[in-house]
């Protein structure tokens, strides 16, 4: 039996002023957020094995960012697996937090824990949105995957890798050539436990050819998706929060935990 916690998009900043361009006005700082999370893993009252984080652990690829991700991060009371984003520098990632013990950050690379087996497709694709991976990448997933003799497997990515009909995420936020890491995972279907994302800010769950894939809501600021929409738009009656996923023998049970919302 084995016990996870799923969280992802935390955008962690340095800076105390920081409010991207971007955002919406009156929106809150990351921060509040990443504590309210860690808070609350702090306090759960049962043993988990490891934290999985799909990525964009910082506001943006800077040094401040990554030294005060790793400060907030130290005390977790488990391993955690870190995934760069889009916002992330994997390179930094793997500079700053990075201790092969307690915090590992992986990159097209794979882990066992226990008899879980963490696949890790890195689709930060150099910052992009809607990036597509490379042919090596596909090749070394199969690879991969055939390597996993025994145990479940958990596959891990930033971004989507399947289409949903909605406009704004499909061609905006989506792993553009994601379909062919599909149908490599496809041949595996009844070894792959769940393919966990995030970077779509939001939780979703979606099953095709026996695999289930999960998304999970960001700590900061959360999107909306539903049929039609064109352009993204903000979803404030989306708690922020993590999933809970517990393996045992061959089935996974997902929660989604909701987070108390941060004053802006």
């Amino acid at each position: 039996m084995t016990t996870i916690l799923h969280i992802s998009d935390t955008h962690i900043s340095g800076d105390p002023a920081y409010h991207p361009h971007w955002l919406r006005a009156g929106s809150s700082h990351p921060n509040p957020g990443a504590k309210n999370l860690l808070r609350a893993i702090k306090q759960l009252p049962y043993a988990v094995d490891f934290i999985l984080h799909t990525g964009d652990v910082c506001a943006e690829p800077l040094v401040d960012d990554c030294h005060c991700a790793r400060d907030l991060l130290d005390d977790l009371p488990a391993p955690i697996i870190l995934l760069p984003g889009n916002h992330d520098s994997g390179d930094l990632l793997a500079a700053t937090l990075h201790d092969g013990e307690r915090r590992h950050v992986l990159r097209d690379a794979q882990l066992r824990l226990d008899d879980v087996h963490v696949i890790a497709l890195d689709t930060s694709g150099g910052g992009e949105h809607a990036p597509s991976l490379r042919p090596q990448q596909l090749d070394w997933l199969e690879s991969a995957l055939g390597s996993c003799k025994d145990g479940r497997i958990i596959v891990a990515a930033h971004h989507p890798l399947l289409e949903t009909g909605v406009a704004w995420l499909d061609e905006n936020m989506r792993v553009q050539n994601g379909a062919a890491a599909h149908a490599i995972l496809a041949q595996h279907s009844d070894r792959i436990a769940g393919v966990l994302y995030g970077h779509i800010h939001q939780p979703t769950i979606c099953c095709a050819d026996g695999i289930s894939y999960i998304s999970c809501p960001s700590t900061w600021n959360n999107h909306a998706a539903h049929p039609g929409m064109a352009a993204n738009a903000p979803d404030t009656h989306c708690a922020p929060g993590y999933n809970l996923l517990m393996l045992r023998g061959g089935r996974l049970f997902a929660r989604r935990c909701a987070l108390p919302a941060t004053d802006a």
